[in-house]
C-alpha cells in the first residue's frame, strides 16, 4: 500500500481530480520526502549511531527516532492529508523530537564511548540535523504547492483555503472565518460582491468580508458552498440508508421462549407472533398453562432484547 495516495484525497469528481492532478503530483513528492523519506533517513542515522556505541542502551535514541518517523507517516495517512496547514507543524514536531531525543543524545553517547570514531559520529550528526531541518522546509513547500494561488477547482475540495487580502480569510469545510468573525455555511442565504470584498447575506444581516480579489473569492466560495451542500446531502442519504438498514435488521429479530411443551415467539417489539403447544400440555390445568404461556412470553421478550 502506498503511503500517500496517487489521487487527490476527498475528491470523487474525475474532472476536479484531473484539474488538480499535476499540482497533487508535485505535492505528493514533497510530502513523501518531508514526512516519509527524510524522517526515515534520520531514524537510520540514529540506528547507525547506536551501532557505533558498544552498549545496548545506546539503541534507545534510535528506537525513539524510528518511532517518531512511523508516527508521522501513520498520522499523515490516516487524517493528516485532509489539512495541509497541519503538515508543517506536525513535521517540525516529529523531526524536532527525532533531533532532540534521537540524533543529539545518540551522537553524544557514541562520542563519549568511541572517541576514535569522532569524525564518523560528527558526520552522522550533521546529516541528521540536515535531514530534520529539510523535512520542515519541504513540508511547507508541499502545502504552498497545493494551496497557494488557489485554483477554482480547489473550491470543490475539503481543503481549507486562505484568501489574500487585508484580513486573514479562511474558507473551511463548513464556515468562513476572518478577523475573529465566523459565519457558518448553513447561515448564508446568498453571496454577492462589492469593491472591498465579499458580502455574505444571512438571516441576521449582511457581513462584509474584505478580500483582495472579490470576483475570484466569490467564485471559490460559491464552489465551496456547492461542495458543502453536496456533502451534506450525501451524509443525509447515508444516514437514511443506515436507518432503513437498522429498521430492517430490527424487523428480522425474533425471540423464542420454551418451557414444558409451550413455546412462544415474539418480534423485536415484544409482540407475540406465534404460540406452539405440544400434546403434553393437553392434561395441564388451564391456570398452569396460562402461567407457562406468560413465562414463555417473558423469556421470548428477554431473548429478543439480547439480540438488539
Amino acid at each position: 500500500m502506498t503511503p500517500i495516495p496517487h489521487a487527490v484525497p476527498q475528491i470523487d469528481d474525475p474532472r476536479i481530480a484531473h484539474a488538480l492532478a499535476s499540482r497533487w503530483r508535485r505535492t505528493r513528492t514533497l510530502l513523501l520526502l518531508s514526512a516519509g523519506l527524510l524522517p526515515a533517513a534520520t531514524g537510520l542515522i540514529c540506528v547507525a549511531l547506536a551501532g557505533i556505541a558498544p552498549v545496548w542502551w545506546a539503541a534507545i535514541p534510535a528506537v525513539t527516532a524510528v518511532a517518531c518517523a512511523g508516527v508521522l507517516l501513520t498520522w499523515l495517512r490516516r487524517n493528516g492529508l485532509n489539512d495541509p496547514y497541519s503538515w508543517l507543524p506536525a513535521t517540525v514536531l516529529m523531526t524536532g523530537t527525532q533531533l532532540v531525543l534521537g540524533v543529539l543524545p545518540g551522537s553524544a553517547i557514541a562520542l563519549r564511548l568511541t572517541p576514535h570514531a569522532a569524525l564518523a559520529v560528527k558526520a552522522l550528526c550533521a546529516l541528521g540535523m540536515l535531514s530534520a531541518g529539510s523535512s520542515g522546509v519541504l513540508a511547507r513547500m508541499a502545502r504552498r504547492t497545493l494551496l497557494d494561488s488557489p485554483l477554482l477547482e480547489l473550491g470543490s475540495t475539503g481543503f481549507p483555503l486562505v484568501l489574500a487580502g487585508p484580513a486573514h480569510v479562511v474558507i473551511g469545510n463548513d464556515r468562513i472565518d476572518w478577523k475573529g468573525a465566523r459565519v457558518s455555511f448553513d447561515r448564508i442565504g446568498h453571496v454577492s460582491t462589492e469593491a472591498s470584498g465579499l458580502v455574505l447575506h444571512t438571516a441576521s444581516g449582511a457581513w462584509t468580508v474584505p478580500v483582495a480579489d472579490p470576483a475570484a473569492a466569490h467564485a471559490l466560495l460559491r464552489r465551496r458552498l456547492a461542495w458543502w451542500e453536496e456533502q451534506r446531502l450525501v451524509a443525509a442519504e447515508h444516514e437514511r440508508r443506515h436507518y432503513l438498514d437498522l429498521v430492517a435488521s430490527l424487523a428480522e429479530i425474533s425471540g423464542v421462549g420454551m418451557r414444558g411443551g409451550v413455546g412462544v415467539t415474539v418480534d423485536s417489539n415484544g409482540v407475540t407472533t406465534g404460540i406452539a403447544l405440544s400434546p403434553a400440555v393437553r392434561d395441564l390445568d388451564p391456570d398452569v398453562l396460562a402461567a407457562r404461556l406468560m413465562d414463555c412470553a417473558e423469556r421470548a421478550r428477554s431473548d429478543a432484547r439480547r439480540q438488539v
